[in-house]
């Protein structure tokens, strides 16, 4: 920077003034040999003093200085001293005259040391960052209760298609006639789709949180297409639609990636294209390239006029036919976020009047089929003893009738008081907690049995399956968790000793 080399000492003290004015700093200039310090003006205003009411002394700091901030600060200062940091920068409390806490931004560093190398004047400013450290609490407060809105809005969706669901596994094994099980197939794969569908709403809702958690398992592609088509095929009819399918996938037909959320890839667009289209046709095209796969999903409907914006969250393409077709306008945004969080691309080429054609491509390379597993298998060949804690009637049946079908013995309680006198009184080999059962809860039960030394595994079972219950349940002592809805499957497996993600 140029500076005027025959600029008065004067001259660059009003310059100076001049810069911390405009950029509202205080000052503060220590000698740490003496402990004084000179402060100016802003310094005491930041803190509701005039400079005459300071002492020039590192105690008018360190006497403001909140004390659970003071220990932080001082070691941030030593390191400096100690050459460990470039700079000395800290965030801390002071207190003001009104009483009250101001948020304090510190920086400095040491600008000159005598001939033992020992700092003599160390000089930096105060910023007071109070509103922008209360716009982030309020920001956290928000986020904590929408945290604690999505956990409840999970937990109530998720406990009746639990029912939903574990019945119509239930059903699967008692011998229906071929209507009857493309009926239980439609309402299966409808209930799993809307389950998918939740949950991505709330991970959309949490975008702040990180990536979403995908799964890696072998899939057969042409199979999870044929699903896609009988599920929305009745919707396609009803409008007069015709709904065909197309798949070229080479020697091996599956693949390696999440099912679940391919699936809600291409139903979100199925969903929308249908929904959209007056007259003519509909159709899915899968093809492979190399390690990847690639999806058209294409439409002879009205077409899209700004193809931008629609991936926007809150977005629709006509908002004056919103209330028309419904909609929150986030499905796409999902759609996008699940593809970009696979590794893949999403895009869509549209004439308006004529149609549309979304495209998808998903790495996910082929592979062989999965050996086939009968649920049964996944039972440990000892006869177990399981108690099951649960509130709701419906959720007992669906768990004991699965345990007894893999040969388990299975007692059921309703509360948590029952559940803890049960398992204190007989031995259970395992314990299927609810979290949420009134007076006292899975959390409770698990802390008071672990404290008692129960030997057993212990299972929180939940329709609250967000990551946070998941990690405090795994902190008290539970061993596994349990999302509602679960597959006999998923439930089987909690019964033997794994490795779980803390």
């Amino acid at each position: 920077m140029w500076r005027n080399q025959d600029e008065s000492p004067e001259s660059q003290r009003e310059r100076l003034e001049l810069v911390l004015e405009g950029t509202r700093l205080g000052m503060w200039d220590w000698n740490p040999q003496t402990n004084e310090v000179v402060f100016d003006e802003r310094w005491a205003q930041m803190l509701g003093h005039s400079l005459d009411e300071i002492d020039f002394s590192l105690e008018s700091w360190s006497s403001r200085v909140h004390p659970d901030d003071l220990e932080p600060c001082l070691a941030d200062i030593q390191a400096h001293i100690e050459g460990r940091t470039d700079f000395y920068e800290n965030v801390h409390r002071m207190r003001h005259a009104d009483g009250r806490w101001v948020y304090i931004l510190d920086r400095g560093r040491i600008v000159a040391r005598d001939a033992d190398g020992r700092p003599i004047r160390f000089t930096g400013t105060h910023t007071d960052i109070t509103a922008q450290c209360e716009a982030e609490r309020r920001a956290r407060e928000l986020a904590h209760t929408r945290t604690q809105f999505l956990a409840r809005m999970s937990h109530e969706i998720r406990t009746p298609l639990h029912g939903m669901l574990g019945v119509a596994q239930l059903l699967d094994d008692t011998g229906l006639t071929t209507p009857q099980e493309r009926l239980l197939k439609v309402l299966s794969e409808s209930g799993e789709t809307l389950l998918v569908l939740i949950n991505d709403i709330i991970d959309f809702a949490r975008a702040d949180d990180g990536a979403l958690q995908l799964a890696a398992a072998p899939f057969d592609v042409g199979a999870l297409l044929t699903s896609i088509v009988d599920l929305f095929r009745p919707r396609a009819t009803k409008k007069g639609l015709r709904f065909t399918h197309e798949a070229d996938l080479g020697p091996l037909p599956f693949a390696r990636g999440d099912a679940h959320r391919v699936r809600q890839v291409l139903s979100n667009l199925v969903s929308n294209a249908i929904k959209f289209t007056a007259d003519g046709a509909v159709k899915i095209v899968a093809t492979r390239a190399g390690n990847d796969l690639h999806f058209d999903v294409i439409d002879t409907g009205p077409g899209i006029i700004d193809t931008e914006r629609i991936f926007l969250a809150y977005e629709q393409e006509d908002p004056l036919n919103a209330g028309r077709h419904n909609g929150a306008g986030l499905g796409l945004a999902i759609v996008q976020r699940i593809v970009e969080s696979m590794g893949g691309e999403i895009g869509v080429e549209s004439r308006v009047g004529l149609g549309s054609r979304f495209w998808v491509r998903i790495p996910a390379p082929s592979c062989d089929a999965p050996a086939p597993v009968d649920p049964r298998d996944r039972a440990v060949n000892q006869r177990m003893r399981v108690l099951v804690a649960d509130d709701n009637p419906i959720n007992q049946l669906v768990i004991q009738t699965m345990l007894a079908n893999a040969g388990h013995d299975c007692e059921t309680v309703d509360t948590g008081a029952q559940a803890l006198q049960v398992a204190l009184r007989e031995p259970f080999d395992c314990i299927f907690l609810d979290l949420h059962m009134p007076e006292l809860g899975g959390v409770e039960v698990a802390s008071r049995l672990r404290r008692s030394g129960f030997p057993g595994r212990l299972v929180a079972a939940s329709a609250d399956a967000m990551l946070e219950t998941q990690a405090h349940c795994r902190a008290v002592g539970f061993d596994d968790f349990l999302a509602k809805p679960f597959s006999q499957a998923d439930l089987l497996d909690r019964l033997h000793t794994r490795e779980t993600a803390a």
